[in-house]
């Protein structure tokens, strides 16, 4: 169960970073020239990658992105984490009746050895 429960998170934490990137992308401003900017920011951007270069690097499918695309991962990510809380609900039942079934069985044999 400890094992699912951590596919389960990091499954979740990926539909995260999609949803992130889907807004980054839906969200980013047009393509802005580096007129009117000061002489100090433009050297200090001198050689950084453009926007349009990162955002292909981070999606390059980006015609797939749209404001449904958000939707659906908000709705599979729900999905998941009714999961995940079911799952982990379960594994702390089963470890409490471990413990509890450890800790009888350790009484046992000191009641028998003092009866």
């Amino acid at each position: 169960m400890r094992r699912e429960l951590a596919r389960v998170r990091w499954w979740r934490r990926l539909l995260h970073a999609r949803r992130d990137l889907a807004v980054a992308f839906l969200a980013q401003p047009a393509q802005a020239s580096s007129t009117g900017l000061h002489l100090s920011w433009e050297a200090l951007a001198a050689g950084a990658p453009t926007p349009a270069e990162l955002g292909a690097a981070a999606w390059p499918d980006a015609s797939a992105f749209s404001v449904s695309t958000i939707e659906e991962i908000d709705a599979l990510d729900a999905r998941v984490e009714a999961y995940e809380a079911r799952l982990a609900a379960t594994l702390d039942n089963v470890t409490a009746q471990m413990v509890r079934a450890l800790t009888q069985a350790h009484r046992t044999p000191s009641v028998t050895k003092e009866g």
